[in-house]
């Protein structure tokens, strides 16, 4: 008797045991279902966010957009975002410690740290040092930023070097128009953003043709307007963010009072950087 007992109560477990495996299995089994419903949920969000945050920095959509904004959207519609940086001594770094400490390589660095679609952003530097506006050309450094392919090109227009070394302010104007016509007929999808070089201690100082660093900024602007392209003065930006943190040009330059000094790479980065967030 107690052993057809004990097997009752034996039976009885394994019934109950069979029973909460496979409650336990449905649990599991349903668990998996609703975590893959959580799933799927998530990613449709992830993709309507996107697609709303797409919208709203397509270009038909956002008529006053910043560069910020334009280059976010090139980096979720491309496998990549090139920014293509030529010019002269201040592009090239002359006067800061080391490359992370110039304007382009802050810049940079911003840039990639701003949103993190644009972490995958790529910047090519051409700047050489002592280049005129004649030596970009001849140099095939335009060719060079052509062949990047970029999505953005800052340009900074080597005026220094051109007074310093007494280029007509004629030729001076015939290399801008031949430099931006043949960026604007190569790269027709790109933005190009014209910039002025950084402010000199010597700015009044004459060349051999009688013509100081203001009449080429001058004559140069005369250009970039009636043509209406993109441009950016950063002598006079950085002149500005001097007179607000109480500094004098002498605190931002190296000894030979023309390229600027970690310092002014920074404040010439600090210009940029708004620019950037600028919505025009």
């Amino acid at each position: 008797m107690k052993k057809y007992g004990l097997l009752f109560i034996a039976g009885i477990c394994l019934v109950v045991f069979a029973f909460g495996h496979l409650h336990w299995k449905n649990m599991i089994q349903a668990a998996g279902i609703e975590g893959k419903k959580a799933e799927v949920r998530i990613k449709e969000k992830e993709k309507e966010e996107r697609e709303a945050l797409l919208q709203s920095l397509k270009p038909e959509n956002n008529k006053k957009k910043s560069l910020i904004d334009y280059l976010h959207y090139k980096a979720l519609t491309q496998d990549k975002v090139i920014v293509s940086l030529i010019g002269s001594n201040g592009t090239s770094g002359t006067g800061s410690t080391n490359s992370s400490n110039s304007w382009t390589g802050r810049l940079e660095k911003s840039l990639r740290s701003e949103r993190d679609e644009l972490e995958k952003l790529g910047v090519i530097n051409h700047g050489k040092e002592g280049y005129t506006t004649n030596d970009l050309l001849e140099g095939k450094k335009i060719d060079a930023v052509i062949h990047d392919k970029p999505d953005l090109v800052i340009f900074e227009n080597p005026l220094i070097n051109n007074q310093y070394q007494s280029i007509s302010l004629e030729q001076t104007e015939k290399n801008l128009k031949n430099i931006m016509s043949k960026l604007q007929k190569e790269l027709p999808n790109a933005k190009i953003l014209i910039i002025s070089p950084n402010p000199v201690a010597n700015g009044k100082t004459e060349n051999s043709l009688g013509l100081n660093y203001s009449d080429y900024i001058q004559a140069s602007e005369q250009v970039i307007k009636k043509n209406k392209w993109t441009y950016l003065n950063s002598k006079e930006e950085i002149e500005k963010k001097l007179s607000k943190k109480n500094l004098r040009l002498a605190d931002i330059l190296t000894n030979d009072n023309i390229h600027p000094n970690d310092q002014g790479h920074y404040i010439w980065f600090e210009v940029l950087q708004e620019y950037f967030k600028l919505k025009k």
